[in-house]
């Protein structure tokens, strides 16, 4: 059986500012019986289609609180439950990217229907200066309307100003609905107190089994306790036996001197090579704590670059939970991809395929693929740098986002697209 969605039809009045403009007559006269029917049942069908843009957002916040009770209350994960948890996790993500799409689409409404406002009021027919923002788009629409009051008066015709008051009481029931930011705020909020939650019980049956094996180890440490002591006692008489043996031995030998001065000799030798072995090895110790690096690999990267400021150019790939990341020879950078968790490093590897996809594949890229660009800001802090601009892109940016959510990293993009766009993930 095949499942049919029925989605809410757009009402005329918000077709006619989505859809390619109309001749001016034409126009003027299908707004004004548009704004007539929705007048008539108080904007109904606005209002409806404004909240079907959520989804099922609601549905998803439910579900991610049952579940967190759920989890609250069984304090043990088996596998369904991980199961559930990875497709809420994934069906909350597309609820996210739903979201932030319905969101692109509201504004883009709002701005238009603010550019009609502002281009009626003016006096000049140019088009109206952009703005940056959709609340500046807002504030703008709103200082013509309210001159638009004060220059109609009654001697103005009647059915100008029913118009311009409808039109102004819709505007203002788009420009106030703000449900998918919202609802935005609520799932990652959500998402965040579920991940928090799973993460504690998580750790806490890992206490617990930890625990298990720890009475475990000591029964058999208590075990071991008792053989040793047998142990030993049995080595305490055989060495009393070996000593009376010895005692016996040189009483009967004379020669009982020299042999003891050659014991003392290969004693002392064996000493001394001791002791060159434990200062032979303190150097290396000592190097590799200077270092600060956890990670084998990370420490060869460093002793490449100092033997050679060449190998800087070189690019390497790290490896690690089946993803591939391509960066350029630093220890530091190789030190804080192996602090990535395995979705944290699988986002990083779909967002450097990302930003090559989106163009601009001549700069930073090897055998095609993007090689990971990062600023140094401290062994905390793992800065990526985008090779394109998410403002000239709106799909580019909801991936970019989406990639950015899986990362638990923040977006920073540069002012009016001229500097550049950065992630910043914070690794403590």
């Amino acid at each position: 059986m095949k499942l049919v969605e029925v989605t809410q039809p757009t009402p005329d009045v918000i077709r006619l500012f989505q859809e390619p403009r109309q001749q001016a007559g034409n126009f003027a006269l299908a707004l004004l019986n548009s704004l007539g029917k929705e007048k008539s049942t108080n904007f109904h069908n606005v209002n409806i289609y404004l909240e079907s843009s959520l989804g099922d957002s609601n549905a998803t916040v439910e579900d991610i609180g049952d579940f967190q009770l759920k989890i609250e209350q069984s304090n043990t994960l088996d596998r369904d439950i991980e199961a559930d948890f990875q497709d809420l996790h994934d069906k909350a993500q597309s609820c996210l990217i739903d979201l932030h799409r319905s969101k692109i689409k509201l504004n883009d409404l709002k701005i238009s229907l603010c550019r009609f406002i502002i281009a009626y009021e003016s006096p000049n027919p140019s088009t109206p200066r952009p703005y940056r923002s959709v609340e500046e788009w807002m504030d703008a629409a709103s200082l013509s309307e309210m001159r638009l009051t004060a220059i109609l008066n009654a001697g103005v015709d009647r059915n100008l100003q029913k118009l311009l008051a409808l039109f102004m009481t819709f505007r203002s029931i788009v420009c106030s609905y703000d449900g998918p930011s919202v609802y935005i705020r609520q799932i990652e909020n959500s998402l965040a107190s579920l991940d928090a939650l799973y993460e504690k019980v998580h750790l806490e049956m890992e206490v617990r089994q930890a625990k298990k094996h720890l009475v475990q180890t000591r029964r058999e440490l208590s075990t071991a306790k008792l053989n040793l002591s047998s142990l030993q006692d049995e080595i305490q008489e055989k060495k009393l036996i070996d000593e009376r043996i010895q005692k016996l031995i040189a009483l009967q030998e004379k020669s009982a001197v020299p042999q003891f001065l050659i014991i003392v000799i290969a004693i002392i030798l064996a000493s001394v090579g001791i002791g060159f072995y434990f200062i032979s090895h303190l150097n290396p110790i000592t190097e590799n704590s200077i270092d600060g690096l956890s990670q084998h690999s990370c420490r060869e990267i460093a002793k490449q670059l100092e033997k050679s400021p060449r190998y800087q150019s070189q690019v390497l790939i790290f490896r690690k939970f089946g993803e591939d990341i391509y960066f350029r020879a630093n220890a530091m950078t190789c030190e804080k991809l192996h602090r990535l968790d395995s979705l944290q490093l699988r986002s990083l590897g779909g967002l450097l395929k990302v930003d090559y996809a989106a163009g601009n594949q001549g700069q930073g890229a090897y055998n095609g693929n993007r090689v990971l660009q990062v600023k140094d800001v401290g062994i905390n802090k793992l800065v990526v740098k985008l090779s394109n601009a998410t403002e000239n892109d709106s799909d580019y940016k909801l991936k970019v986002l989406e990639k950015a959510n899986t990362l638990r990293a923040m977006l920073e993009q540069g002012p009016g697209g001229s500097g550049e766009d950065i992630l910043i993930v914070d690794l403590h």
